[in-house]
């Protein structure tokens, strides 16, 4: 049996990426409406390997639940994410055709986010999740809506120096 073994270049890389996302969370969580993390969580997929950017997103959740506390919606970032980073780079070849679809994908999973974080609620009543779903729909669709404008304005940009750097260390 043949076992995989990570280098030290690829966990550094690794601890480096969940390192941003953290920063990225933080700075982007002081601003209303504005979120970052769901950009630079597509923008990683898009960049790196797959199991690279899942384990990255991983990484971000845990540390974030250790930060923020264990809560129900801590905890729903170590889920939401790595799967956002296993979509996105499945999705990869077919997002990185056409900026408009990774535009899409980002906004929909932006807007999703608020969405899913508060299915957990359905824990403690099926009421109470539909009034929060309900409440959040508005700021879903703003945070939504400029996920997208972000994803549409830097994503290439930041595509090529991403590339850059990971073909400069290769």
């Amino acid at each position: 049996m043949f076992r995989k073994v990570m280098t030290v270049k690829t966990l550094t890389k690794i601890a480096i990426m969940a390192s941003i996302q953290s920063a990225i969370f933080t700075i982007f969580s002081q601003i209303l409406y504005l979120e970052g993390i769901t950009f630079t969580v597509c923008l990683f997929a898009c960049s790196f390997k797959k199991n690279e950017a899942v384990l990255a997103s991983f990484i971000f959740g845990m540390v974030n639940m250790l930060i923020q506390g264990i809560t129900i919606w801590s905890m729903m970032y170590v889920v939401i994410y790595p799967l956002y980073s296993l979509i996105v780079s499945t999705l990869k070849p077919l997002l990185l055709k056409n900026l408009g679809y990774m535009v899409f994908v980002c906004g929909l999973l932006s807007f999703a986010t608020g969405q899913l974080l508060d299915l957990p609620f359905i824990l403690f009543s099926k009421e109470v999740t539909i009034f929060y779903i309900l409440l959040g729909l508005k700021t879903s669709i703003i945070q939504g809506c400029l996920s997208a404008t972000m994803c549409l304005l830097i994503f290439e940009p930041c595509l090529k120096v991403l590339n850059k750097i990971e073909g400069e260390y290769a």
